[in-house]
């Protein structure tokens, strides 16, 4: 634990107090245990001496790390994080299957020990158990839900309405000038929102988790249609399309630095088109395109890139080391689709043939997990079966969230197994 935190704050440089505070206890737990294993004959002051020191230690290094690292130490990130653990302790309800009565699901995911469920009526978040945390109505059209961290940043997409949350419920809300295409938020608390403009392409802003604009820019050239934010806020990406003087099909992929005057990277590919961008490390990032993925790099000029070989890309996954999953066919309708796994030097790590028709897909650092045909199917990077087992027939997506590996249908969520 002690050798891999450094690497995990610096990464992590917002790493929210009250995941701080479950860490030193765990140290201390872990430490206490250890002694106790020796079978030594300590006295009961002793042991709690052990305890003491732990934690005392434990405490002293996560904050020597979180002063390095740029952590918000600030009063009001304490009082939020404290307001954010005691919602988790209070969380109510009977857990899994949990049922969202006369509403659809239209995404889950995963934040710091709970889940994100956004449906067409309400943002409701879960602990890891399935028990009711948050539950607020948004009163959006058209609701979609970026998270990171214990962050969940709510947009309306084709208007103006955007919120910033916690796991104890909102702490910015706000309105853009136009209408918003996308957006992102990161583990600092900063996100990123897009917008169209009358006299542009597109807008890009960035904000503070407190609502002050930290960067804008217009796109003249480029329809922007992703953005991703680096998990400290100091970076963005953006991938844009547009033709050239002949008419063909041009997407870029742009770098830049909140707060800096002009592009730190610009990544151009002819004839393809770039739709997904996201950060897999402080300085690296993955592109998904409709004919080829990519890995580009932010220090140095440097693109790599996976051609799909002319087969048709019907979905895709990004874990958090950032491995790629693709689920590829050789018919447009998605027929016994192969799943591929590119590393972070774009080269096959996994490839497997399935009989599913356009499986959906989850990736996590040691699994995949397929959705089809009323099963799930669980592989490890090897692309050995694991286990597979029977789900509702609405099951739609499978994402591991607090833990758990929870299945996504209609208007349900359940755990795919105890």
């Amino acid at each position: 634990m002690a050798e891999k935190m450094p690497a995990k704050f610096k990464n992590n440089a917002a790493e929210t107090i009250y995941e701080i505070i479950n860490k030193i206890t765990d140290m201390a737990n872990r430490t206490v245990h250890a002694v106790n294993s020796f079978e030594l004959p300590l006295s009961d002051i002793a042991v709690k001496t052990a305890a003491k020191c732990a934690i005392t230690v434990a405490a002293l290094l996560s904050i020597a790390v979180m002063i390095f690292s740029g952590a918000d130490l600030s009063p009001s990130a304490i009082s939020q994080g404290i307001k954010d653990k005691m919602a988790l302790c209070n969380a109510a309800g009977e857990g899994y299957p949990f049922d969202v009565e006369g509403s659809r699901i239209i995404s889950v995911d995963g934040i710091s020990n709970a889940t994100a469920l956004l449906t067409d009526t309400n943002y409701t978040v879960l602990d890891k158990d399935g028990r009711e945390v948050l539950s607020e109505a948004h009163y959006m059209v058209s609701p979609i839900i970026k998270t990171a961290g214990r962050y969940t940043l709510l947009l309306d997409q084709r208007s103006t309405d955007f919120n910033l949350k916690t796991l104890s419920g909102s702490i910015y809300s706000g309105k853009t000038d136009n209408s918003i295409i996308t957006g992102d938020v990161s583990r600092s608390g900063r996100f990123a929102i897009v917008t169209k403009h009358d006299t542009s392409n597109a807008y890009v802003y960035v904000f503070s988790k407190s609502g002050s604009v930290l960067h804008r820019w217009k796109s003249s050239t480029y329809h922007i249609s992703d953005i991703t934010i680096n998990p400290s806020g100091s970076l963005i990406a953006m991938c844009g399309v547009t033709t050239d003087e002949n008419g063909q099909l041009k997407s870029c992929v742009i770098v830049q630095r909140v707060g800096g005057s002009s592009n730190l990277r610009e990544y151009i590919f002819d004839g393809t088109l770039i739709f997904n961008v996201q950060f897999t490390d402080s300085d690296k990032i993955a592109a998904i395109g409709d004919d080829m993925a990519a890995r580009l790099s932010v220090n140095v000029d440097k693109k790599l890139t996976y051609s799909y070989n002319d087969r048709t890309l019907n979905e895709f996954d990004i874990s958090d080391n950032g491995n790629i999953a693709l689920v590829l066919s050789n018919h447009s309708d998605g027929q016994n689709a192969i799943v591929t796994v590119i590393n972070s030097s774009c080269h096959e790590v996994v490839n497997l043939e399935t009989s599913l028709n356009s499986p959906s897909v989850e990736l996590t650092n040691n699994r995949i997990n397929l959705i089809g045909q009323s099963k799930l199917y669980v592989y490890n990077l090897k692309g050995q079966s694991v286990k597979s087992v029977n789900i509702p027939a609405d099951s739609q997506s499978v994402v591991t969230s607090g833990g758990k590996l929870l299945i996504k249908g209609v208007s349900t969520i359940t755990k795919a197994y105890s």
